[in-house]
């Protein structure tokens, strides 16, 4: 029996026991306790292409496949809203006594080669925490792309923050002295942060600045994070949708423009709907359904 016929007899059987269907058959359903619903997938033949998943560490990880570090996947959604949860890498740059810099990591990671995530607008926001500095993120491709198209997604957000001496930053207070933190804007493919600062003589007690998008409501500024390990990571979360592959198209279909032969909603009781951040639409079960709408009988009586 061929895969698409092994498929569509899972599906109907799924639908006569009432069972949800998640996966495509003979796919692997999770990763390190969490679940891969398709669109995406491991393995060849499995996800949708740009949702591939990778499982690491002896299948104990789920990872979003990166030419520019471990993207680690904590949670993959696809009712009622398109979201992936995944670890970022913190951004920081530290200096010594003089004032000069000794080090930095700009937190570039560029996992948006096939132009399915945004970096979500409503549900993260930027921290920068330091003294005398002024940090600023920006989409990945603003950096390293030399393609005058890229600027379609270039989109920047910071803020900057001061201290007068050691005793300046405070536990719980975010406002500008030793942190601050800004919302984001919509579009942002991927991470890229900049540091501007200026004058650090006399700032040791304040080695290094740091700069993040984390989740909100994941993290309460300490003054001791003034002093953050540097291998940090954060939560966020990722808004995702079914586009065009290139990033520099605006190309990719709205609900619209869409016909039931080439839209991705393909399950009965399905409905399509335009992303909120970034061009392309996503899928949902129809009310009183549930289950996957990206495939065939995914949708279930709820």
């Amino acid at each position: 029996m061929g895969r698409s016929s092994a498929f569509l007899l899972s599906a109907l059987l799924l639908a006569a026991t009432g069972d949800v269907l998640t996966v495509r058959p003979d796919c692997q359903e999770s990763c390190g306790g969490v679940d891969i619903p398709y669109p995406f997938g491991i393995g060849k033949g499995c996800f949708r292409p740009g949702f591939e998943i990778t499982c690491v560490n002896n299948n104990t990880m789920p990872v979003l496949p990166t030419s520019s570090g471990v993207i680690q996947v904590l949670n993959l959604l696809v009712m009622p809203r398109p979201e992936a949860r995944v670890m970022l890498p913190v951004a920081w740059m530290c200096y010594n006594s003089s004032g000069n810099a000794t080090g930095s990591q700009d937190g570039g990671v560029n996992f948006n080669g096939e132009n399915v995530y945004r970096i979500s607008n409503t549900h993260n926001e930027l921290f920068v925490l330091g003294c005398n500095t002024f940090v600023y993120t920006m989409s990945w491709c603003t950096a390293y792309c030399h393609d005058s198209l890229s600027a379609e997604y270039t989109y920047y957000s910071g803020c900057t923050t001061y201290c007068n001496d050691s005793r300046s930053a405070q536990d719980g207070a975010c406002a500008g002295i030793g942190c601050c933190h800004v919302d984001i804007p919509p579009g942002i493919g991927d991470n890229l942060m900049k540091f501007e600062t200026w004058s650090r003589v006399g700032k040791e007690f304040s080695p290094c600045d740091y700069a993040f998008i984390v989740e909100k409501g994941s993290y309460t500024f300490r003054a001791a994070d003034l002093h953050m390990e540097k291998q940090t990571s954060m939560p966020l979360l990722l808004d995702w949708a079914i586009r065009d592959s290139n990033v520099n198209s605006t190309a990719s279909p709205s609900c619209a423009q869409l016909s039931q032969a080439n839209s991705a909603c393909i399950s009965d009781h399905s409905e399509c709907f335009d992303s909120t951040n970034g061009p392309g639409y996503a899928c949902n079960c129809t009310k009183g359904y549930e289950g996957n709408p990206y495939l065939p009988h995914g949708c279930t009586s709820s």
